[in-house]
């Protein structure tokens, strides 16, 4: 059996913690490899991970495969794995096809792109060029479903499963495979980019559509046109000033778009099955830096992928903490599949100085991935390459700087108990996939104010929910009956919301789950029909006014962005909380087992004090408080309890991440923790650093009460401290 048990992965009758080290074999001289092994082995890890990269193991001239190092020894596959067998390793391969990690073409041979065919095509049909990384040129995106790219892929997948197919689980040490890398069209989520390819465009766009509608005639009543078959509808092409008539075609190119990747994947796991060689295959999701889902849904409803993302220093610590949150609450399970150990390099031949990745922020990283709640990481890289350094080893295997800190923590997790400890979070932040599509489009008039929603008023208020240090859970409008474990979800609104949304949202609240509602109220669904369900329901309606005023409120007021205005019952079920001028923004419904909370302006508080102070009125209305507090806004705090003992985890991200004023490099700073409403219920606590060297560590001992009135601390930025809670004797 392979899979994730109690946060540990399963392999047969046994289970591992699910860190892991990743090193490429292909750019390490093969007489390194076994040292590699050797201090990777003594830092704690039994798992280890590397890419196989297309256009190193085929040769360009002659397109034969070599995995066995016949005709260059960084080829050699084989001896890798056995030499991985030997040392007691379980294995992770990533075969792509796309890899990226700073190698030409992100991994795919030059050969694939003399064939103009398989390049992929934006929406006025030409190629596309994806980002260089690192100074490494990244070629152009492919079309994923085009036949004679489909025939090469086919070719590299049978060539690699044949030779690694005697090396999977049970037979080997290969218990998981990546199949690409954070799929998403080169990470280009404009509609326009990808793929009008006229293959892929005429061969899958009308099964889609087919799928989707079954008679034509449905299509042509919702798209306003008059189209004889599913052949003969041309997908939009703009994406701009769009007519409100228009969205429901262009909504569905955006579902084409995921319909693709996930047939692209499909046929390659498809492969493996067709071997009788099925290893645990998993797919990257890729988040946008400062986005709450990812770019696009890889989890179809037919299957049920292992699902894992990437924690690299693109974006920050809110977008680190924001995918574990997701992946965690949505999938059961968090997993950073490349998890940063180092930093990217525009120098191809690499550096063994660690001034690019100090040991603070190796510090800082593992310290917000575990408060984040990831259960499992890969650390990418483990071991220095070309465009790469700070790793813990280099590469000819001997230590930086970098590695006890890494061998500290990697020993440190396995003895806590980590895969045990968990947080409960009161609060749950809906996003909302089809407001992310509209938020990349533009109509005449309709739906302006939703990239100000989604990308500030909704990314704000998680950011004020880690400024209070309220736990919350960042969730996808999927599956709304397990929501009501919340007391309180965060859902933005605007005028379109699918039905079976509004109707879920009701049963929410009639199940005694209090809802935030902002934006503009609903009053039709995706495809553009009548739908008041939220509005009836509450007798509660808005009129979009999209402009900048003042709020007033019982406490105060403030400038702000508004987004329309409320119409609300004349009754004792429903108060009226906030006002810009004469018009009420702010209302708050009691008819229903739990309360609904409406408002149609941007509640985000962007650090403002006086803001944040009426977003925690609201939280305590509803008796949600911090039991954790930090004397610095800057600094985040986390707790985890397990069957006998803690973890608190104190994060300083870099300057201006969490605070919008200067920080100094270090200061004093002041915690508290009450630990009984978290469940540890010992009166005497002793507090161990997880960084610190075990043989000349001073544990901090403390009581509870003393650590609920306050501990002063020395921090950095950025830095973080772990520390394991334990009872005190």
């Amino acid at each position: 059996m392979l899979g994730v048990i109690g946060n540990k992965f399963s392999i047969g009758k046994e289970t591992y913690r699910p860190f892991s080290a990743e090193l490429h074999y292909f750019r390490i001289d093969k007489r390194y490899w076994s040292i590699c092994f050797e201090r990777i082995r003594k830092a704690g890890y039994k798992i280890i991970a590397t890419a196989v990269p297309w256009n190193i193991h085929q040769d360009p001239t002659t397109k034969h495969f070599d995995f066995t190092g016949f005709t260059d020894p960084k080829r050699d596959l084989v001896v890798f794995l056995e030499l991985a067998r030997e040392f007691g390793f379980k294995v992770i391969l990533r075969p792509g096809p796309s890899v990226f990690g700073q190698l030409k073409n992100g991994g795919l041979p030059d050969y694939l792109f003399n064939d103009i065919k398989v390049f992929a095509r934006d929406s006025e049909g030409q190629e596309v060029k994806i980002l260089s990384d690192h100074g490494v040129d990244s070629g152009h995106l492919v079309s994923y479903l085009h036949s004679n790219y489909q025939f090469h892929l086919r070719t590299f997948f049978k060539a690699f499963i044949e030779i690694t197919k005697n090396y999977v689980h049970p037979r080997g040490p290969i218990f998981m495979v990546e199949l690409d890398y954070e799929t998403s069209f080169g990470k280009m989520l404009d509609p326009s980019k990808a793929d009008y390819n006229p293959q892929v465009i005429e061969n899958y766009y009308p099964q889609f559509l087919e799928s989707r509608y079954q008679d034509v005639k449905k299509l042509n009543n919702l798209y306003k046109e008059k189209n004889k078959e599913f052949a003969t509808v041309d997908p939009p092409r703009k994406f701009r000033n769009i007519e409100l008539k228009n969205y429901p075609k262009v909504l569905d190119w955006f579902r084409f778009r995921e319909y693709m990747l996930n047939k692209y994947l499909q046929t390659v796991e498809d492969l493996f099955a067709s071997y009788s060689v099925e290893p645990l295959i998993f797919r990257s999701l890729y988040f946008k830096p400062g986005d709450l889902l990812p770019a696009y849904n890889l989890v179809p409803d037919d299957r049920d992928p292992f699902l894992g993302c990437n924690v690299f220093p693109e974006g920050n610590y809110f977008d680190l903490a924001v995918k574990a949150r997701f992946l965690r609450a949505e999938y059961g399970f968090a997993f950073a599949s490349s998890f940063v150990s180092g930093s990217s390099s525009s120098s191809a031949n690499g550096s063994h100085s660690q001034s690019e990745f100090t040991n603070q922020e190796r510090k800082f990283y593992l310290t917000a991935g575990l408060a984040a709640g990831f259960k499992g990481m890969n650390q990418y890289m483990f071991v220095d390459r070309e465009h790469w350094s700070g790793a813990p080893l280099h590469a000819d295997g001997t230590v930086s700087e970098g590695f006890p800190i890494a061998q500290r923590f990697n020993q440190a997790v396995a003895e806590i108990g980590l895969e045990e400890m968990e947080y409960n979070n009161d609060v749950a932040v809906l996003g909302n996939r089809l407001y992310s599509w509209l938020s990349l489009t533009s109509g005449k008039k309709e739906f302006e104010y939703i990239p100000k929603l989604i990308n500030e008023t909704v990314v704000g208020f998680c950011r004020d929910l880690m400024r209070l240090k309220i736990g919350f859970s960042v969730r996808e409008n999927r599956i709304f009956e397990t929501l009501n474990k919340y007391k309180l979800v965060f859902v933005p609104t605007a005028e379109m919301m699918a039905e079976k949304d509004q109707e879920a949202l009701v049963e929410l609240i009639k199940s005694g789950t209090s809802v935030v509602l902002c934006g503009v109220m609903p009053k039709f669904d995706e495809n553009l029909k009548n739908c008041q369900i939220l509005a009836n329901c509450f007798r509660i309606k808005s009129s979009v006014e999209y402009r900048i005023g003042t709020v007033t409120h019982k406490d105060g007021e403030y400038p702000t962005q508004i987004y329309a205005s409320i119409r609300g019952p004349e009754d004792s079920k429903t108060k009226k909380l906030v006002k810009s001028g004469s018009k009420v923004v702010g209302i708050c419904s009691s008819r229903l087992k739990g309360s609904l909370y409406y408002f149609s302006f941007d509640i985000a508080s962007a650090g403002d004090h006086h803001k944040l102070a009426f977003i925690e009125s609201i939280l305590q209305a509803e008796k949600i408080e911090s039991n954790l507090y930090c004397s610095d806004p800057a600094v985040d705090i986390a707790f985890q309890m397990g069957s006998k003992s803690g973890m608190l985890c104190i994060v300083a991200p870099p300057p201006g991440e969490l605070s919008s004023g200067f920080e100094a490099p270090s200061k004093e700073i002041i915690i508290k923790a009450d630990l009984k409403p978290l469940g540890f219920k010992a009166a005497n606590v002793r507090l161990t650093n997880l960084f610190d060297d075990p043989e000349n560590s001073t544990p901090i001992k403390t009581s509870a009460k003393e650590l609920k009135e306050g501990l002063a601390l020395s921090i950095s930025f950025p830095d973080g401290i772990i520390f394991h809670v334990e009872k005190r004797q």
